[in-house]
C-alpha cells in the first residue's frame, strides 16, 4: 500500500470518527436524567443551593431526602420541598446527620433504602460545605482541617457508601431487568477548582480534591458500567458521575463568607458576579438533563472550566470550545493575578492580608 493511500485511509477515518463525535454531541436529545418516581437524596438539603435542588428535583416528580445537622431548618426545608411536588404521591424525608463523621454515611444510605422500599436511592447530591476564606498562613491549623473533612471529606463518605451499595447485584437475574435508569452521583464543587484565587487556600485544595475524586470516579463507574456486558454479575444499573462548578452563590453561607474573607480577595474576584441559588439549581438540573460531566453555571465560570479541565473528559462541543479559549486567556490570567497581589503588598505592606475594616 503506497504511503499516499495510507494517509488518504487514515485521514477519511479520522473525519468518520470526528463527523460521529460532532452528530452525538449535536443531536442528542434523549434525556439523560430521568426524575419521575425516582428517589434523590440531597446532602447539605436544608439551605442554599442544596435546598433549590431538592425543590427542582421535586417539582420534576422525584421523591427526595434531604440531609444536615439543624433540625429545625432541615423540618422547614421538607416542607417548602413538599409543596413543589409535581404529583400527590411522592415522599419526602428529612435526615439530621453529621456528615464528616466517616459513620454517617452508611447509616444514611441505609435508612433510605429502607423508607424506599428496600430500594436504593437513584441520585446522590452532594451540596453539603462551606467557606472558611483566608490567607493559608492566617487561617488556624483546625480551619484548614475543618475545610477539608466538611468539603472533601462528607463527599469522599457519601460517593464511598453508594457505590458500595450501587456496585452490588441486589439479585441473581438482574440482567433481565429491562433498561433501568441510569444512577447519578452528583458533587458541587467550585470554580476555584480550575483557577486558585488567593485568599482561597483554606477552600480550592478541598475543592480540587474533589475534582480529582470525579475524574478518577468517572472512570471508576466504566468498570461497574462495562461488567452489565458480560457474563457475569453486575449492578442493577450503570452509574454515572457529574460535578458542578458554580461561582459565587447568593445564600446565608455566602453572606457569613464575606464578613471575613480578606480585602485582596474581594478585588480579585470582582467580576463574579454571584447567581441565586434557584437560577443554579434550573441551569444544573437541564444540563444533567443533556448529559453533561462537568457543568459550569455562568460565562465566568465557563471560562474558568476550560481554563482548568485538564485531562477531564469533554462531553461536548462547547467543552471543547471553551477549553481553546481557557488555554489563551490563561497565557495573561495567571501573571495579571500575581502582578496584582504584588502590588496590593506594596502598597498596603505585610500586614494588608485580612478582612476589609467594617464600618
Amino acid at each position: 500500500m503506497s504511503t499516499s493511500l495510507t494517509y488518504t485511509s487514515l485521514s477519511t477515518l479520522a473525519v468518520a470518527a470526528l463527523s460521529f463525535v460532532v452528530f452525538k454531541m449535536l443531536f442528542s436529545r434523549k434525556n439523560q436524567f430521568p426524575t419521575d418516581g425516582l428517589t434523590a437524596i440531597v446532602t447539605g438539603g436544608s439551605q442554599g443551593m442544596g435546598l433549590s435542588i431538592a425543590e427542582e428535583l421535586s417539582s420534576r416528580g422525584a421523591n427526595v431526602v434531604i440531609v444536615a445537622q439543624d433540625k429545625g431548618k432541615l423540618a422547614r426545608a421538607v416542607d417548602t420541598i413538599r409543596a413543589k411536588a409535581l404529583k400527590p404521591q411522592q415522599k419526602f424525608l428529612d435526615l439530621s446527620f453529621d456528615l464528616r463523621s466517616p459513620e454517617s454515611a452508611p447509616r444514611i444510605i441505609e435508612q433510605v433504602t429502607q423508607w424506599n422500599n428496600g430500594q436504593a436511592p437513584d441520585m446522590v447530591f452532594c451540596c453539603a460545605g462551606n467557606c472558611q476564606p483566608a490567607f493559608l498562613a492566617d487561617a488556624s491549623v483546625e480551619t484548614l482541617r475543618g475545610q477539608m473533612d466538611t468539603i472533601y471529606w462528607s463527599s469522599v463518605y457519601m460517593a464511598h457508601a453508594t457505590l458500595n451499595l450501587w456496585k452490588r447485584p441486589s439479585v441473581p437475574e438482574n440482567k433481565l431487568r429491562v433498561n433501568p435508569p441510569t444512577r447519578h452521583i452528583v458533587f458541587t464543587c467550585s470554580t476555584l477548582a480550575f483557577l486558585p484565587v488567593a485568599g482561597y487556600s483554606p477552600y480550592s485544595p478541598a475543592k480540587a480534591a474533589m475534582k480529582a475524586m470525579a475524574d478518577g470516579l468517572n472512570q471508576e463507574v466504566a468498570v461497574y458500567n462495562g461488567s452489565r456486558l458480560g457474563s457475569g454479575p453486575a449492578p442493577d444499573a450503570d452509574v454515572a458521575v457529574h460535578i458542578v462548578f458554580p461561582c459565587g452563590i447568593i445564600s446565608p453561607g455566602f453572606e457569613n463568607e464575606n464578613k471575613i474573607k480578606p480585602e485582596l480577595t474581594v478585588m480579585l474576584e470582582k467580576d463574579d458576579k454571584p447567581q441565586l441559588p434557584d437560577e443554579i439549581a434550573k441551569i444544573v438540573l437541564n444540563r444533567l438533563d443533556a448529559g453533561d460531566f462537568m457543568i459550569s453555571t455562568l460565562l465566568l465560570g465557563h471560562l474558568m472550566r476550560g481554563i482548568g479541565m485538564a485531562s477531564s473528559v469533554r462531553k461536548n462541543l462547547m467543552d471543547v470550545f471553551w477549553n481553546w479559549v481557557g488555554s489563551l486567556v490563561i497565557i495573561f490570567v495567571a501573571p495579571d493575578l500575581i502582578s496584582k497581589c504584588q502590588n496590593w503588598g506594596k502598597q498596603r505592606g505585610l500586614a494588608a492580608t485580612g478582612p476589609a475594616p467594617s464600618s
